[in-house]
């Protein structure tokens, strides 16, 4: 994914500790858990999209073109919006857009002919509290359903 991604070997210990247990139980690398993280992610992009807020629940900051047209910031014809996937990556997933201009949305800079444009950091990717609860929900559920 050239764009914006998250690569969910996970940086929280929690989720770490889960995601062990399951390579231990589970000699296939827990394919359907991934899947379900995979999904839920997916789908939280798309939720932050629609309610144009960013992945830690701000408001999103609105841009100029949203404001002129009126309409929703990086949604307008939901091609960003669509370009969101996941794939199964060894001991994790990977979550991201394929679209260049995915990244500079993601983190903000400058942009354009000559990088005259400012683009405001839109993350509407991420893994937060909320995140790592729901991740760790469904790695519990992996785990209960292979007793």
């Amino acid at each position: 994914m050239s764009g914006v991604a998250l690569r969910a070997g996970f940086s929280s210990e929690a989720i770490r500790l889960h995601l062990a247990r399951l390579a231990i139980a589970n000699s296939e690398g827990y394919t359907h858990a991934r899947k379900d993280i995979g999904e839920y992610m997916v789908g939280e992009v798309q939720d932050n999209l629609d309610g144009q807020k960013l992945f830690d629940g701000t408001a999103m900051p609105q841009s100029q073109a949203a404001i002129d047209r009126p309409g929703k910031t990086l949604i307008a014809k939901h091609h960003l919006y669509d370009s969101y996937v996941f794939q199964l990556a060894p001991g994790g997933v990977a979550i991201g857009s394929d679209l260049v201009y995915a990244a500079i949305h993601h983190f903000g800079g400058k942009a354009g002919r000559g990088r005259k444009t400012e683009i405001k950091a839109r993350p509407v990717l991420g893994v937060g509290a909320p995140q790592e609860r729901r991740i760790g929900d469904i790695l519990i559920a992996e785990i209960e359903a292979m007793q």
